[in-house]
């Protein structure tokens, strides 16, 4: 969460708690089966898909409990499952789904911010806030694609980040803590004025050297302080508000520097905007040069680009 760009009124996308739940009445539609990659699989996957919308389009709310989290986890699964490519392709060419996307990522971003605001606030009620963030139960998905990040930038700069900006940090800004555990200084900007409260609680009561503070990626100034600045997954929903933004970025930070932008890959595109590098040339990246792409085919499900500020 970070800007007005990927704001529907909150936020999700992360797969949930697998929590002892009744099963759920989907209607018949929502037929779990096996897939054997045979000519059924994507049309067994677009009912899936299409059914799992329904369903959250119909829950009162996208606040954590036995129906969202249940949702979310069959979601999730669906998206980071392998597949073949004609499975993938051909789902996602599926014209219903197309139609349907832009809210289902909406509404992944709107639980996303629920259950990250709620397990905020109960890391801060807690009397061991660092024992209590052990809890949350993709702690390991964050360290795990931090981990992937700092030595991708690493890997691909001249010397490894020593001060970052991460923008879009919402109000659990996890990928920001783990980020300076590396010894990196971060700054972490968020749009969302309760984000930002709750973000900067957390470092406090993490004894994280991190600071916290408002602003829209679209009108943040002088950035040429940072060796790196990371753009959330949900910064820009749209392609153009994407581009919109890198551009931004780019034209505030010097030349050489490095940014890092979390995109999706596969059906991991049902949950995040999937930023499309080979259109770089068209203003996908706003004028930064790609240098490298990771596409994890773990359970981490962002995928990684990075660029570099044109000289």
């Amino acid at each position: 969460m970070s800007s007005p760009l990927d704001r529907p009124s909150t936020r999700a996308g992360r797969a949930r708690a697998h929590t002892a739940e009744r099963p759920l009445d989907l209607s018949p539609r929502l037929a779990v089966r096996a897939c054997h990659h045979d000519t059924g699989e994507h049309t067994a996957l677009i009912t899936e898909i299409l059914a799992l919308h329904d369903a959250l389009v119909a829950a009162p709310d996208l606040e954590p409990g036995p129906t969202t989290d249940t949702l979310f986890t069959r979601l999730v699964g669906l998206a980071v499952a392998p597949r073949p490519a004609q499975v993938v392709d051909a789902v996602l060419g599926d014209p219903q789904l197309t139609e349907r996307l832009p809210d289902l990522r909406a509404r992944c971003a709107a639980g996303e911010y629920a259950l990250e605001r709620a397990w905020a606030r109960r890391i801060l009620a807690a009397v061991d806030p660092a024992a209590e963030l052990e809890r949350f139960p993709y702690v390991q998905n964050y360290r795990d694609l931090t981990r992937i990040e700092y030595h991708a930038v690493a890997g691909h700069a001249p010397s490894a980040p020593r001060r970052a900006l991460f923008v879009g940090s919402g109000p659990l800004p996890l990928s920001a803590l783990m980020l300076a555990r590396y010894g990196v200084r971060v700054d972490a900007v968020d749009v969302d004025p309760e984000a930002v409260a709750l973000g900067g609680a957390l470092a406090r009561a993490l004894g994280d050297d991190v600071t916290v503070v408002e602003g829209d990626v679209l009108t943040l100034g002088d950035l040429t302080g940072y060796d790196l600045v990371c753009v959330a997954a949900l910064v820009g929903l749209a392609p153009d508000d994407k581009a919109a933004a890198l551009a931004h970025v780019r034209a505030v930070m010097r030349p050489g520097a490095t940014v890092l932008a979390r995109s999706a890959h596969s059906l991991r595109g049902l949950l995040y905007p999937v930023l499309d590098v080979d259109d770089a040339a068209h203003g996908a990246l706003g004028g930064l040069d790609p240098v490298a792409v990771l596409h994890p085919h773990t359970d981490v499900v962002n995928s990684v680009v990075l660029a570099r500020v044109p000289a």
